[in-house]
């Protein structure tokens, strides 16, 4: 497994020196960098072993790391480097379903 607590002290350190973020910001990057990490761990496992999984298993694993990750990274690119989300595949990634009507 991953050492949470070191990486998001490394993310936060990083953050402070090279981007010059303040102490609250830093560990939101961290934060956001590190929130997701059992969905890494067990995406790893399976690309190591991708025959070990059964179709449902994939799409539970696909699903949970699709719906938690993208946001998190989201948020950790605008934070961090004020990288904006973009549609580059032009695929609605961006689009919202919710409405204020």
């Amino acid at each position: 497994m991953f050492d949470a607590a070191l990486i998001q002290s490394c993310i936060e350190r990083a953050a402070l020196k090279e981007m010059g973020l303040t102490p609250e910001i830093a560990r939101d990057v961290a934060f956001h960098m590190t929130d997701w990490l059992d969905d890494l761990h067990r995406y790893v496992k399976f690309c190591e072993a991708p025959e070990t999984l059964t179709p449902e298993e994939l799409d539970d694993l696909l699903l949970r790391f699709l719906s938690h990750v993208p946001n998190h990274l989201a948020a950790a690119a605008k934070l961090y480097a004020d990288f904006p989300v973009a549609d580059i595949f032009r695929v609605g990634a961006t689009g919202s379903t919710a409405s204020c009507d």
